[in-house]
């Protein structure tokens, strides 16, 4: 083991390149310094030795730094490593959550039962609170704030939103009296008209720009009504006859007396939706005597169409003939006739009622 001797010139050139005090690095020069040969260095960590079987190791100048290279490019890589996971943690330890959230028949009412059934049409109430967010601090006026936001949305069983989202920030300063308190928020939409039964939610998501965080949650509820098949078939279902306009049960036997009003319903389906979810139906109906002879004939009897927000899922219609006070008894052949103008598809239903 050499020291570095005051004149020598391969010591003062070994010494001024690695620049390692002796009790980190200890090193012998392998073969004499000529412009022929290069220079080779024994070296051994002392703080590694215990863990290589033959401590020391023949390397090059060239190869040392080379190595001090990587390894400092190591140590950045992984300190930018270590930061990012740790943030990435931090957001998911985050506390931010949707709390005492809940579904309404009318505002500020209980929440509803998990077996209640709203009907197309109503509205839907809901109440929630944001809790776990972040709180920022400026000393300077000793003020405490924090930066939420909000989103409502109700989704059917496909997650396709019922509604346009509601919105909404929350922006407020923190008294010290302020401590446990956390923002209430209430919401309600209208159900859309023309909506299946089914399976429904509302999914709501918090934001804190403070703390970086987000958190949501689901509430589920129920609609019935119309129970609608899944079809791509142009037809009509539930078909009836009823005694009155707008009797709910219908006619277990179609029977009616001479000058009474024949009344018929039933729910278009299976029809094609253009943009914007727009939909342009119409139907008409035949009517023929006992003898085969037209009762009613009108081609044209409506026609429906409109845009909407939520795709509509059926399109109700609803016949009412007024039969003479001399009308024959018999059996009367009812026919209606659809058609889809997007789709430029038609289909026909066939009924029967009789007048005695």
């Amino acid at each position: 083991m050499c020291r570095p001797v005051m004149g020598c010139v391969a010591c003062a050139r070994e010494t001024s390149e690695f620049a390692l005090s002796e009790s980190r690095l200890r090193h012998r020069i392998a073969a004499p310094v000529t412009p022929q040969s290069p220079r080779f260095v024994r070296i051994m960590p002392s703080r590694t030795a215990p863990l290589f079987k033959f401590p020391y190791a023949w390397i090059s100048a060239r190869e040392y730094r080379l190595d001090r290279h990587r390894l400092f490019v190591l140590s950045i890589t992984t300190l930018l490593f270590i930061i990012s996971a740790s943030r990435r943690f931090a957001r998911a330890d985050s506390s931010l959550a949707v709390i005492e959230a809940g579904i309404q028949q009318a505002e500020d009412a209980p929440f509803i039962p998990p077996s209640y059934h709203f009907l197309p049409g109503d509205f839907v109430y809901l109440t929630f609170e944001i809790a776990g967010f972040s709180v920022k601090t400026d000393r300077s006026t000793d003020t405490r704030h924090i930066s939420l936001t909000y989103e409502i949305e109700p989704q059917d069983a496909d997650d396709v939103a019922l509604v346009a989202p509601i919105k909404g920030t929350i922006e407020a300063d923190l008294n010290p009296e302020d401590k446990n308190w956390t923002p209430k928020r209430r919401a309600s939409f209208l159900l859309p008209s023309y909506i299946a039964a089914g399976n429904f939610h509302v999914r709501i998501v918090g934001r804190d720009f403070v703390g970086k965080s987000e958190a949501s949650k689901d509430l589920p509820f129920l609609i019935g009504g119309i129970e609608v098949p899944h079809t791509y078939s142009l037809t009509a279902q539930n078909f009836a006859f009823v005694r009155k306009e707008g009797d709910r049960d219908a006619l277990e036997v179609a029977a009616y007396a001479p000058g009474d009003t024949v009344f018929a319903r039933f729910n278009m389906i299976g029809f094609k939706l253009g943009k914007g979810n727009r939909y342009e139906l119409s139907y008409g109906v035949t009517v023929l005597r006992p003898d085969g002879k037209p009762l009613l004939q009108d081609p044209h009897a409506a026609e429906l169409k409109d845009d909407t927000f939520y795709p509509a899922r059926y399109l109700p219609g609803s016949i009412a003939i007024t039969t003479p006070s001399n009308a024959p008894k018999g059996q009367y052949v009812f026919t209606l006739t659809i058609h889809d103008l997007i789709g430029n598809r038609t289909s026909e239903i066939k009924q029967s009622f009789s007048i005695e």
